[in-house]
């Protein structure tokens, strides 16, 4: 493995524009304040994409494709080397993509009534270098994996040569564009009418004892025939920064995330999950904003929704866990974002030795908190009543690095686009106290930010 020096500013991102629009692109980073470590990359040397029924294709550098058969965190599994790595870096190489919610349909054999997605389940990349951020050491590095494709550590070398003879005076980021309003409007695929009556059919569910919690979702589309998806995403995170954001563009779709949730981080053998339950709005100003914040404190309803989420995730973790340490060292805690607050609850756990962080992930996914209790059967009312296939969201993206250091989020306030159409979603967790019209002002208040960013 080779380290190359890259020097640290903090008002640019590194190189990243010089790779906006190359394939492959992906980057997980934290937002304009986070003191966090980033990485991204581009030009995976392979790539896995899962196309359900147990068939996945893989795709080398040069465009050569085969077909493996069997399960899909098996074939990762399989197919990836040894990364080498460093303590100075956060990602030096390894896997990294995103799963979709309708992976984990097929993992649970959940039948859908919907017509299948168009685009792979599942897209993986197999990285074999990248630039790797530390902000609060205020350093940066180029690394290169010896195996690397000798045309692909030529591309990453000439990246790093430009970085280090730029003038440090040079802007390293597009400014962002002002948002496209030549596409068409937002349209929402689910009524006020439909989610009434999908609404009460969860409750119903609840009634019966069939769930205790379902997760109800509306998802908004508009035809785009304007800016790249590169430009799209910096207006996103220009106007809702967050902690787990990423961007991935593949041959398909491209997947814009700026996603608060953290779903699942293993690291030196630690596993820890931070589902979020319970939303507020910002306020208008400091008073009312503390108003919006002590009512999610003290709410019984979102604190028994919080704590539903935390008992399956404590389940989900032990599966791989030694026994006796699954533990809740955060309970309702509430953290501010941009435009909301969240309840976020915190579930920590040693992982067994003979266990891999590919089990873990695979046998947790989907997150909880975007599904409800108990998982599978809220499923399965989720596509009996949702007007649409979820598709991206509600997946996750990840990475898995060097030494088993493995980071996920979940796919909420997540953009794909696909096909010249642009998709977000939002929604919430139902339970029996739940009140139908503030279920469905959150579901968009959760994603207005978005929308508003990349026009009407």
């Amino acid at each position: 493995m080779h380290l190359i020096h890259i020097p640290y500013s903090p008002d640019d991102r590194f190189g990243i524009d010089l790779l906006a629009h190359q394939p492959g692109l992906i980057w997980f980073h934290g937002g304009a304040q986070s003191n966090d470590r980033e990485w991204f990359s581009a030009w995976p040397t392979l790539e896995y994409q899962y196309l359900g029924q147990q068939q996945t294709r893989i795709t080398d550098h040069t465009g050569h494709r085969r077909d493996w058969t069997g399960d899909f965190f098996a074939c990762l599994k399989a197919h990836c080397p040894t990364i080498e790595g460093h303590q100075a870096i956060v990602f030096g190489g390894g896997l990294a993509g995103h799963l979709t919610y309708d992976f984990g349909l097929e993992m649970h054999k959940v039948p859908s009534r919907f017509p299948p997605l168009t685009g792979p389940l599942a897209v993986v990349g197999q990285y074999d270098w990248s630039i790797s951020i530390d902000h609060a050491e205020r350093r940066a590095f180029l690394v290169l994996q010896d195996y690397c494709p000798p045309e692909i550590a030529a591309r990453a070398r000439a990246l790093a040569h430009q970085l280090k003879t730029r003038p440090r005076s040079t802007p390293a980021i597009i400014a962002p564009s002002p948002p496209d309003d030549s596409s068409s409007p937002w349209v929402c695929a689910t009524s006020a009418q439909r989610y009434r009556a999908a609404f009460a059919r969860v409750q119903d569910y609840i009634v019966a004892g069939d769930i205790y919690q379902a997760n109800l979702t509306r998802q908004w589309s508009k035809n785009h025939a304007g800016l790249s998806d590169w430009a799209l995403y910096l207006q996103i995170i220009d106007a809702m920064p967050a902690p787990f954001s990423m961007f991935h563009r593949h041959s398909t779709s491209s997947l814009l995330s700026v996603s608060p949730e953290r779903f699942i981080q293993i690291r030196q053998g630690k596993m820890q999950a931070q589902p979020i339950k319970g939303t507020r709005p910002r306020g208008s100003d400091a008073e009312q904003d503390e108003v919006y914040r002590q009512e999610l404190v003290h709410s019984a309803k979102d604190r028994a929704e919080n704590l539903m989420i935390v008992d399956l995730l404590r389940n989900d973790l032990a599966r791989h866990a030694q026994p006796g340490s699954v533990q809740v060292t955060g309970l309702f805690e509430v953290q501010s974002f941009k435009n909301v607050h969240h309840l976020v609850s915190t579930i920590v756990a040693d992982m067994k030795a003979s266990a891999h962080p590919l089990d873990v992930l695979r046998d947790a996914f989907p997150g909880g908190s975007i599904t409800g209790a108990p998982k599978k059967r809220a499923m399965e009312v989720i596509d009996e009543l949702e007007s649409t296939r979820r598709g991206h969201y509600c997946g996750c993206s990840f990475f898995l690095a060097s030494d088993g250091y493995l980071d996920s989020n979940i796919l909420i306030r997540s953009v794909s686009l696909e096909r010249a159409t642009l998709t977000c979603s939002g929604g919430g967790g139902i339970v029996y106290d739940s009140d139908c019209a503030a279920e469905y002002a959150e579901s968009e208040l959760k994603v207005q930010a978005i929308m508003a960013s990349l026009g009407p």
